[in-house]
Order: C-alpha cells, then structure tokens, then sequence
C-alpha cells in the first residue's frame, strides 16, 4: 500500500504541476491515502471516480484525476501481483 501511496501522490504532483495549481487543490491529502490503501478491484476509472466522491472530490477534480489514478493504481495491483510474498 505505501507504494500505492507513493504512485498516488506522484501521479497527483505531476497533475498539478500540469494544471498550475496546488496539488491540494486536485485531491485532498486524506482522499489520496485512502484511496491509496484501500484500493478498488479492479481499480477502474469508474470504480476511481466513485470513491473520490464518497472522500468528497467534487467533479472537476474527477475529471482530471480519476483516470490517471485508476492507471497508477492497476499497474501497482498488477506488480503486486507479480512479487512473491515475503515472509
């Protein structure tokens, strides 16, 4: 999840800077983190959508965010996938 997290905020930073605005301003903190540690299955851009409403995103935030974190979050599923687990 923390790497999940880092992608996230990654994904979200580099958004901002797109858009010339602060990166608070397209995603709460909190929303990322959640979002981030409990993940939708499959993460689709919908599935994506639907939870930044229930944080609280309104629909322009959305509409620039849900996508690109629905990619970030399903290519860390995916490598997750593909580590075997430690332990």
């Amino acid at each position: 999840a923390a790497d999940r997290l880092a992608a996230a905020k990654a994904a979200v930073a580099a958004l901002a800077d797109e858009h010339h605005v602060p990166a608070e301003n397209l995603a709460q903190p909190d929303a990322v983190r959640r979002l981030a540690w409990r993940s939708p299955d499959p993460a689709t851009t919908d599935a994506v959508a639907d939870a930044l409403r229930g944080f609280g995103a309104r629909e322009w935030q959305i509409s620039i965010i849900a996508d690109p974190l629905a990619k970030v979050l399903m290519r860390a599923a995916a490598h997750e996938v593909a580590q075997p687990p430690v332990g």
